[in-house]
């Protein structure tokens, strides 16, 4: 940043500071004033590590994940104080989602780091175990969801010129869309649900997609 940049930066920090230490003072809210404030610390800090990043680029790519860690600790914080209930639920779910969210970001913006897909791809995973966590009553049905979403995760990296050139990734995502299909079946909650259907539909439509690319390549 810049002295202009930096001063605006700072200004515009403290003006927001001294503002909820006023409605602190005037209203004397339910609200904690010093979590809030915590919260806006590394909210800022992340906003600042996107600046860098926005002035360069392909140079400053790193400063995406720094970025969106700080902005979802913020997110955490600040969630968990004003929305308790959805903090202590879902709070796990919305900070590994923003670090997912940081490896997304650094795939969009420089795409030749593909591996970025990876690290994207299992936090997102963790994400949504963390939220569905309380609603699923066995392991079977928390391993499956990890294994099935790894298995997306090296399907996505198949599908992009990397997994073209190379075809390693469908190693491990048939692997773990194996592991991830066999605990399925022993978790009663997923196949009771609506994702009982979809899987099978899923392995269905793969199945009838390589048959056919098979059958086409010998014709060829």
């Amino acid at each position: 940043m810049n002295t202009s940049t930096k001063r605006i930066f700072f200004g515009a920090a403290l003006i927001l500071f001294g503002a909820l230490f006023l409605v602190q003072q005037i209203f004397h809210p339910v609200l904690h004033i010093f979590p809030i404030l915590v919260a806006l610390v590394f909210a800022l800090a992340g906003i600042s590590f996107l600046y860098v990043l926005s002035n360069n680029v392909t140079a400053n790519w790193w400063a995406a994940i720094p970025g969106m860690v700080l902005l979802g600790l913020g997110a955490l914080i600040g969630s968990s104080e004003l929305f308790p209930r959805f903090g202590s639920l879902f709070g796990g779910s919305l900070f590994l989602g923003f670090i997912g969210l940081a490896f997304l970001l650094v795939l969009i913006v420089t795409p030749h780091n593909w591996w970025a897909v990876i690290p994207a791809g299992v936090l997102f995973t963790l994400a949504i175990l963390a939220g569905v966590g309380n609603y699923l009553n066995n392991g079977f049905g928390m391993g499956a969801l990890f294994f099935l979403g790894l298995a997306l995760t090296f399907a996505v990296v198949g599908l992009m010129p990397v997994g073209r050139k190379e075809k390693w990734p469908w190693i491990p995502a048939g692997i773990c869309g194996v592991m991830g299909t066999l605990l399925m079946l022993g978790s009663k909650t997923l196949m009771n649900s609506v994702f009982g259907y979809f899987w099978p539909a899923v392995l269905i439509l793969g199945g009838a997609f390589l048959v056919y690319r098979s059958l086409t390549a010998k014709k060829e």
